[in-house]
């Protein structure tokens, strides 16, 4: 159970597992279930500007709760269970006015074109007005201004910290005290100041008698670099975000791809097996002449009439139009936006990295970023070569169709729509381009079969006559298009200062939009978590102080300790109990929050009694002052 400092509501956690929001007035706001089954709530924490509640459960996973509707706002996933979390804001005086000097605030919105909101469905791409909402806010960061942490303890022996309750600024491996095993951790804070981070621990000895620790660290890295900080964290939870965002584009075009063609791949699969066993002739060869000639073969007759007709070709046709279209505006709207859009952030921070002494210590580094860049390049193109296959399929699928519908309907002895009836040379070599690249290549070996190529549907000597969701599958093109002819690809290939220029985007020709998604989201990684790791290795040890042993194999004793920081005295307070609950008995310790070998620290253990009753105040004693 925790109280918001902003507003009036209450974080509960019960015992299914579920936070429930309620207001003063014990009214419900809302109510989430756990993540899973038999998961249960470890720790709440309110982000200081009480918009967001962060719930840690005992699978390591935390979830960042907007106080409006419930929405994750974002998720975190650590090993081990949550045991403690604290969300800490910078001090900032109350009568100073909050400013990024000496940097200035991200005005990246004056450059980029404002994000879409993605549809519900796709189907729907240009009929239903989505409901406007900001898609680059989608964490809640713009409003930020004093930088806040979110401290998070795990069973695992590992602290981390979270800007903003986002992106990872430190990652601190607990060192061992003396030969102690570490348990968990009790209680996690940092001095508002940033100077000094406390830890409360449960450790156990080889004759297995538990202990609680008290830890200071060294904290000045941060301290010292808060702004910079800042700057990273905003930065990484618009990366984040455009991330996200691509990751919701890439499903959503999948889920508009249909596997339309299966079916009229099968029957031409059958049609191609009938003429090899009769010896007549190729699929191609029968189209080319009907196409030339304009007299089907009587084989060829039947197979259009009976198989494929026109109904069925109409459909089909109806279906590939609406499909390409909807991914079309997809890569169009949303896939190529949000791309040149991580690429602007990502330069951004390339250029931070190559100040050093100001964000180059934090873990930035400039080759990992580039690295970065070149993956998101490569992303880059292979979404503007996905637009040009789709701009080819219809154009081609729309003359072939057009082409066999009215060659159908003249068989049946119908007559064809006039607009269909006339055909331009231009729409001919359409026609024969499309046999060419579609049918040409087809040959059925003496010991292939049907029923083998239909269970096999990666065979390459089956018909390519959708070209589209080979990029959506995570697996090689297996028909990709030929650049050798593009003047821009022999213009490179023949200069050798361009051949591995590290400003030109690479190509990557045989791997499909998917698999370079991957590629992305893992470079990325490698760039932008890393400050976590080198800011965590920055932190040392100040000291370790026995608080108290304890026998662990009692089912009642549950320590219970609270952390806080005055600002005007600049002093970090510790707070615990060493008794089984309910006890009248606590002890309060207080040090420097400043790193400083010379600090000492103070402790006072008092007893809480009746107030109203003078006998047992008169009674009560107040022990190690």
């Amino acid at each position: 159970m925790l109280w918001s400092s902003k507003f009036d509501l209450i974080a509960l956690a019960n015992v299914q597992g579920e936070v429930v929001l309620h207001r003063l007035s014990w009214q419900k706001v809302w109510s989430v279930p756990p993540p899973s089954e038999e998961v249960k709530v470890k720790a709440l924490a309110w982000r200081p500007d009480g918009k967001v509640v962060a719930a840690g459960y005992s699978n390591g996973r935390i979830n960042l709760y907007h106080i409006e509707n419930a929405d994750i706002l974002h998720s975190i996933h650590l090993e081990g269970e949550i045991t403690c979390m604290e969300w800490v804001c910078q001090f900032c005086p109350e009568d100073a006015e909050w400013k990024p000097d000496p940097y200035k605030e991200d005005n990246f919105r004056n450059y980029l074109p404002k994000l879409q909101p993605l549809n519900k469905s796709y189907g729907t791409l240009s009929k239903v007005s989505p409901v406007e909402e900001s898609v680059e806010d989608s964490k809640q960061l713009c409003e930020q201004k004093e930088l806040n942490l979110l401290i998070v303890g795990c069973s695992s022996n590992s602290m981390s910290m979270y800007a903003f309750g986002v992106f990872p600024v430190s990652r601190l491996a607990v060192p061992a005290i003396n030969v102690d095993k570490i348990r968990k951790i009790l209680s996690a804070t940092i001095s508002q100041d940033l100077q000094s981070l406390s830890l409360v621990l449960e450790t156990e000895d080889k004759e297995q008698h538990s202990h609680c620790y008290l830890m200071s660290f060294d904290t000045k890295l941060m301290a010292s670099r808060h702004k910079e900080l800042r700057l990273m964290a905003l930065k990484f939870g618009q990366v984040l975000t455009l991330k996200e965002y691509l990751q919701a584009t890439v499903q959503q075009m999948s889920e508009a791809w249909e596997d339309i063609l299966m079916e009229m791949d099968s029957k031409l699969l059958k049609f191609a097996e009938d003429k090899k066993a009769a010896g007549t002739g190729t699929v191609s060869n029968d189209f080319l002449e009907l196409l030339l000639f304009g007299t089907p073969s009587p084989e060829l007759q039947t197979f259009l009439l009976n198989d494929l007709t026109g109904k069925g070709l109409q459909k089909l046709g109806h279906s590939i139009e609406t499909s390409y279209s909807n991914i079309q505006k997809l890569v169009v709207k949303h896939l190529q936006v949000v791309s040149q859009a991580i690429l602007y952030h990502l330069a951004e921070l390339r250029g931070m990295s190559l100040w050093y002494e100001k964000f180059g210590v934090l873990g930035l580094t400039t080759q990992t970023l580039h690295t970065a860049i070149m993956t998101v390049g490569s992303f880059v193109l292979k979404s503007s070569e996905l637009q040009q296959v789709i701009d080819d399929s219809i154009k081609n699928f729309k003359a072939f169709f057009r082409w066999l519908y009215v060659v159908i309907q003249r068989m049946s002895n119908e007559k064809p729509p006039a607009d269909l009836i006339k055909m331009t040379q231009h729409d001919i070599n359409f026609v024969a381009e499309f046999l060419r690249d579609n049918f040409n290549h087809f040959t059925l070996d003496d010991e292939d079969s049907i029923s083998e190529l239909m269970a096999d549907k990666d065979k390459k000597s089956r018909f390519k006559l959708e070209k589209v969701g080979q990029y959506l599958k995570k697996e090689d093109l297996h028909y990709p298009p030929n650049i050798s002819s593009n003047p821009w690809v022999q213009f490179q290939r023949g200069c050798f200062l361009l051949k591995a220029h590290e400003v030109l985007y690479p190509v990557q020709n045989m791997k499909s939009l998917v698999q370079l998604q991957e590629d992305l989201d893992s470079a990325i990684s490698a760039s932008l978590y890393k400050p976590s790791s080198v800011i965590g290795q920055s932190m040392r040890c100040q000291s370790s102080i026995k608080l108290f042993d304890y026998d662990s194999s009692d089912p009642d004793f549950h320590p219970k300790v609270f952390q806080f920081t005055n600002n005007e005295k600049k002093m970090l307070y510790t707070v615990y109990t060493k008794d089984s609950l309910p006890c009248d008995k606590c002890v309060l310790i207080r040090r420097i929050s400043s790193a400083s070998k010379e600090s000492h620290m103070e402790a006072v253990s008092f007893r809480v009694g009746a107030l109203n009753n003078r006998e047992q105040k008169n009674n009560s004693t107040t022990e190690d002052r």
